[in-house]
Protein backbone atom coordinates (compact mmCIF):
# COMPACT_ATOMS: atom_id res chain seq x y z
CA UNK A 1 0.00 0.00 0.00
CA UNK A 2 1.46 3.40 -1.06
CA UNK A 3 1.28 6.20 1.29
CA UNK A 4 0.96 9.81 0.02
CA UNK A 5 3.86 12.06 1.28
CA UNK A 6 3.63 15.96 1.58
CA UNK A 7 -0.07 16.02 -0.07
CA UNK A 8 -0.86 19.97 0.55
CA UNK A 9 -4.46 20.39 0.23
CA UNK A 10 -6.12 22.11 -2.76
CA UNK A 11 -6.50 26.01 -2.46
CA UNK A 12 -9.79 27.37 -1.81
CA UNK A 13 -10.15 30.32 -4.79
CA UNK A 14 -12.05 33.12 -2.28
CA UNK A 15 -12.94 35.29 -4.82
CA UNK A 16 -15.17 32.13 -6.23
CA UNK A 17 -18.83 31.69 -5.14
CA UNK A 18 -20.24 28.98 -3.89
CA UNK A 19 -23.89 28.35 -3.54
CA UNK A 20 -24.05 28.90 0.10
CA UNK A 21 -22.07 32.39 -0.49
CA UNK A 22 -24.61 33.69 -2.37
CA UNK A 23 -26.44 35.51 0.19
CA UNK A 24 -22.88 36.96 1.61
CA UNK A 25 -23.58 38.83 5.08
CA UNK A 26 -27.15 37.05 5.16
CA UNK A 27 -25.75 33.97 6.13
CA UNK A 28 -27.46 30.51 4.99
CA UNK A 29 -30.92 32.73 3.31
CA UNK A 30 -30.65 32.08 -0.21
CA UNK A 31 -30.97 35.09 -2.12
CA UNK A 32 -31.56 33.69 -5.38
CA UNK A 33 -34.81 31.60 -4.47
CA UNK A 34 -36.33 35.27 -2.64
CA UNK A 35 -35.20 37.51 -5.32
CA UNK A 36 -36.04 34.92 -8.34
CA UNK A 37 -33.53 34.45 -11.17
CA UNK A 38 -33.72 38.26 -13.02
CA UNK A 39 -33.73 39.87 -9.78
CA UNK A 40 -30.67 38.46 -8.34
CA UNK A 41 -28.69 38.46 -11.61
CA UNK A 42 -29.15 42.29 -11.40
CA UNK A 43 -27.72 42.22 -7.76
CA UNK A 44 -24.57 40.06 -8.11
CA UNK A 45 -24.36 42.72 -11.41
CA UNK A 46 -24.99 45.66 -9.46
CA UNK A 47 -23.89 44.59 -5.81
CA UNK A 48 -21.98 47.55 -4.92
CA UNK A 49 -24.42 49.95 -6.57
CA UNK A 50 -27.23 48.51 -5.01
CA UNK A 51 -25.58 48.50 -1.18
CA UNK A 52 -25.08 51.78 -1.76
CA UNK A 53 -28.68 52.80 -2.31
CA UNK A 54 -29.48 50.62 0.54
CA UNK A 55 -27.22 52.44 3.09
CA UNK A 56 -28.73 55.87 1.42
CA UNK A 57 -32.08 54.95 2.19
CA UNK A 58 -31.13 53.47 5.82
CA UNK A 59 -29.69 56.53 6.46
CA UNK A 60 -32.34 58.51 4.92
CA UNK A 61 -35.12 56.70 6.89
CA UNK A 62 -33.37 57.12 9.99
CA UNK A 63 -32.42 60.57 9.48
CA UNK A 64 -36.35 61.44 8.68
CA UNK A 65 -37.29 59.51 11.97
CA UNK A 66 -34.62 61.64 14.00
CA UNK A 67 -35.50 64.95 12.42
CA UNK A 68 -39.56 63.94 13.56
CA UNK A 69 -38.58 63.17 16.92
CA UNK A 70 -36.24 66.15 17.48
CA UNK A 71 -38.77 68.64 15.60
CA UNK A 72 -41.67 67.03 18.15
CA UNK A 73 -39.76 67.51 21.28
CA UNK A 74 -38.04 70.87 20.99
CA UNK A 75 -40.71 72.57 18.72
CA UNK A 76 -44.17 70.79 18.57
CA UNK A 77 -44.62 69.86 22.31
CA UNK A 78 -43.32 72.94 24.07
CA UNK A 79 -45.49 75.57 21.98
CA UNK A 80 -48.36 72.98 22.85
CA UNK A 81 -48.16 73.71 26.56
CA UNK A 82 -47.23 77.42 25.50
CA UNK A 83 -50.42 77.34 24.23
CA UNK A 84 -52.41 76.67 27.48
CA UNK A 85 -50.16 78.98 29.41
CA UNK A 86 -50.26 82.40 27.15
CA UNK A 87 -54.50 82.03 27.87
CA UNK A 88 -54.86 82.21 31.70
CA UNK A 89 -54.73 85.75 31.71
CA UNK A 90 -57.66 85.98 29.03
CA UNK A 91 -59.61 82.97 30.95
CA UNK A 92 -59.45 85.26 33.92
CA UNK A 93 -60.59 88.04 32.35
CA UNK A 94 -63.83 86.29 31.13
CA UNK A 95 -64.84 84.43 33.62
CA UNK A 96 -63.60 85.19 36.77
CA UNK A 97 -64.28 89.03 36.40
CA UNK A 98 -66.68 89.05 33.10
CA UNK A 99 -64.49 91.57 31.24
CA UNK A 100 -65.61 89.81 27.74
CA UNK A 101 -63.70 92.87 26.10
CA UNK A 102 -60.37 92.75 27.58
CA UNK A 103 -60.60 88.60 27.04
CA UNK A 104 -60.97 88.91 23.18
CA UNK A 105 -58.79 91.89 22.67
CA UNK A 106 -56.07 92.08 25.53
CA UNK A 107 -54.68 94.33 28.26
CA UNK A 108 -54.46 97.98 26.59
CA UNK A 109 -50.96 98.33 27.93
CA UNK A 110 -49.98 95.15 26.63
CA UNK A 111 -49.49 92.99 29.54
CA UNK A 112 -51.10 90.34 28.24
CA UNK A 113 -52.83 88.83 24.58
CA UNK A 114 -56.03 88.51 23.74
CA UNK A 115 -58.20 85.20 23.25
CA UNK A 116 -58.12 86.45 18.89
CA UNK A 117 -54.35 86.78 19.13
CA UNK A 118 -53.73 84.08 20.88
CA UNK A 119 -56.48 81.52 18.66
CA UNK A 120 -54.74 82.78 15.48
CA UNK A 121 -50.62 82.13 17.21
CA UNK A 122 -51.76 78.69 18.31
CA UNK A 123 -54.04 76.87 15.31
CA UNK A 124 -53.82 73.86 14.72
CA UNK A 125 -52.28 73.07 18.82
CA UNK A 126 -55.01 72.01 21.43
CA UNK A 127 -54.54 75.18 23.52
CA UNK A 128 -54.79 76.92 20.73
CA UNK A 129 -58.49 75.27 19.50
CA UNK A 130 -59.63 76.56 23.32
CA UNK A 131 -58.89 79.43 22.98
CA UNK A 132 -61.06 79.24 19.77
CA UNK A 133 -63.26 77.84 22.25
CA UNK A 134 -63.14 80.95 25.11
CA UNK A 135 -62.96 83.55 22.20
CA UNK A 136 -66.76 82.36 20.91
CA UNK A 137 -67.80 82.72 24.34
CA UNK A 138 -66.54 85.77 25.30
CA UNK A 139 -67.85 87.36 21.67
CA UNK A 140 -71.43 85.92 23.14
CA UNK A 141 -71.15 87.43 26.46
CA UNK A 142 -70.08 90.20 24.98
CA UNK A 143 -73.22 90.76 22.39
CA UNK A 144 -71.12 90.33 19.11
CA UNK A 145 -73.73 87.57 17.95
CA UNK A 146 -72.29 87.31 14.54
CA UNK A 147 -68.53 86.77 15.57
CA UNK A 148 -69.52 84.08 17.79
CA UNK A 149 -71.36 82.09 15.25
CA UNK A 150 -68.17 82.58 12.87
CA UNK A 151 -65.88 81.60 15.93
CA UNK A 152 -67.77 78.67 17.01
CA UNK A 153 -67.87 77.14 13.71
CA UNK A 154 -64.08 76.70 13.75
CA UNK A 155 -64.15 75.02 16.51
CA UNK A 156 -63.54 71.00 16.61
CA UNK A 157 -64.01 68.74 19.58
CA UNK A 158 -63.67 65.00 19.77
CA UNK A 159 -64.80 65.89 23.44
CA UNK A 160 -68.74 64.95 23.12
CA UNK A 161 -69.62 67.67 25.99
CA UNK A 162 -67.43 70.13 24.41
CA UNK A 163 -68.38 69.75 21.29
CA UNK A 164 -72.10 69.66 21.42
CA UNK A 165 -71.53 72.88 23.82
CA UNK A 166 -70.40 74.75 21.26
CA UNK A 167 -72.72 73.93 18.37
CA UNK A 168 -75.79 74.49 21.06
CA UNK A 169 -73.55 77.77 21.45
CA UNK A 170 -74.35 78.53 17.69
CA UNK A 171 -77.87 78.30 18.70
CA UNK A 172 -77.83 81.09 21.74
CA UNK A 173 -75.77 83.21 19.17
CA UNK A 174 -78.69 83.23 16.69
CA UNK A 175 -81.39 83.75 19.10
CA UNK A 176 -80.03 86.41 20.75
CA UNK A 177 -79.45 87.78 16.84
CA UNK A 178 -83.37 87.47 16.63
CA UNK A 179 -82.56 84.53 14.16
CA UNK A 180 -85.42 82.00 16.06
CA UNK A 181 -85.25 79.38 13.23
CA UNK A 182 -81.68 79.53 12.92
CA UNK A 183 -81.15 78.65 16.99
CA UNK A 184 -84.00 75.80 16.41
CA UNK A 185 -81.71 74.19 13.85
CA UNK A 186 -78.52 74.44 15.94
CA UNK A 187 -80.52 73.62 19.36
CA UNK A 188 -81.60 70.38 17.45
CA UNK A 189 -78.62 69.68 16.01
CA UNK A 190 -76.95 69.88 19.73
CA UNK A 191 -79.79 67.14 21.14
CA UNK A 192 -79.15 64.84 18.28
CA UNK A 193 -75.38 64.97 18.14
CA UNK A 194 -74.82 62.75 21.22
CA UNK A 195 -77.06 61.98 23.84
CA UNK A 196 -76.55 61.88 27.19
CA UNK A 197 -78.33 62.96 30.89
CA UNK A 198 -76.25 66.76 30.60
CA UNK A 199 -76.40 68.16 27.32
CA UNK A 200 -79.27 66.72 25.35
CA UNK A 201 -82.17 68.16 27.79
CA UNK A 202 -80.94 71.79 28.31
CA UNK A 203 -80.82 72.13 24.03
CA UNK A 204 -84.52 70.13 23.85
CA UNK A 205 -85.97 72.20 25.99
CA UNK A 206 -84.07 75.15 24.56
CA UNK A 207 -85.59 74.23 21.04
CA UNK A 208 -89.11 73.76 22.43
CA UNK A 209 -88.90 77.34 23.72
CA UNK A 210 -88.13 78.39 19.93
CA UNK A 211 -91.13 76.32 18.81
CA UNK A 212 -93.18 78.20 21.54
CA UNK A 213 -91.93 81.63 19.80
CA UNK A 214 -93.07 79.97 16.26
CA UNK A 215 -96.47 79.34 17.79
CA UNK A 216 -95.30 76.06 17.14
CA UNK A 217 -97.72 74.37 20.33
CA UNK A 218 -98.18 71.39 19.36
CA UNK A 219 -94.45 70.73 18.58
CA UNK A 220 -93.41 72.17 21.62
CA UNK A 221 -95.37 70.40 23.48
CA UNK A 222 -94.23 66.81 22.00
CA UNK A 223 -90.71 67.82 22.57
CA UNK A 224 -91.49 69.00 26.32
CA UNK A 225 -93.40 65.65 26.99
CA UNK A 226 -90.13 63.97 25.08
CA UNK A 227 -87.87 65.26 28.00
CA UNK A 228 -89.89 64.55 30.89
CA UNK A 229 -90.42 61.46 29.47
CA UNK A 230 -86.42 60.45 28.61
CA UNK A 231 -84.93 61.94 31.19
CA UNK A 232 -86.90 61.59 34.25
CA UNK A 233 -84.12 62.03 36.68
CA UNK A 234 -82.90 65.56 35.01
CA UNK A 235 -83.56 68.47 36.92
CA UNK A 236 -85.15 69.87 33.46
CA UNK A 237 -87.82 67.39 33.78
CA UNK A 238 -90.21 68.65 35.91
CA UNK A 239 -89.72 72.04 34.31
CA UNK A 240 -90.46 70.22 31.20
CA UNK A 241 -93.90 69.03 32.51
CA UNK A 242 -94.67 72.39 33.97
CA UNK A 243 -94.33 73.93 30.78
CA UNK A 244 -96.02 70.87 29.08
CA UNK A 245 -98.96 71.68 30.85
CA UNK A 246 -99.07 75.17 30.56
CA UNK A 247 -99.23 75.45 26.79
CA UNK A 248 -102.28 72.34 26.88
CA UNK A 249 -104.07 75.24 28.41
CA UNK A 250 -103.32 77.69 26.34
CA UNK A 251 -100.61 79.51 28.24
CA UNK A 252 -97.28 79.65 26.64
CA UNK A 253 -94.33 80.71 28.94
CA UNK A 254 -92.84 82.87 26.01
CA UNK A 255 -95.52 86.24 25.46
CA UNK A 256 -94.20 88.24 22.77
CA UNK A 257 -94.00 92.00 23.40
CA UNK A 258 -96.21 94.38 21.55
CA UNK A 259 -94.28 96.10 18.89
CA UNK A 260 -92.38 93.27 18.35
CA UNK A 261 -91.59 90.71 15.95
CA UNK A 262 -90.82 87.37 16.49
Amino acid sequence: MSIEENKTPESVDNNNETPDSKSGLLGNIDLESILGESAYTFYTNHKQKVNIVGIITLITVVGLLGYFVVWKNMFVLPKETKSYEEQWRAESEAYDKNNWSNAINGDSLGDYKGLSFISKEYAGYSGGNIALYNLGISYLNNGENKNAIETFKKVSFEDELLGTIAIGAIGDAHMQDGSVSDAYTFYTKAYSRKDNELTSPIYMMKAAFCLEIEGKFKEAINLYEKVRLKYPASELSFKAEKYMESLKLGNPIYTPLKGTSE
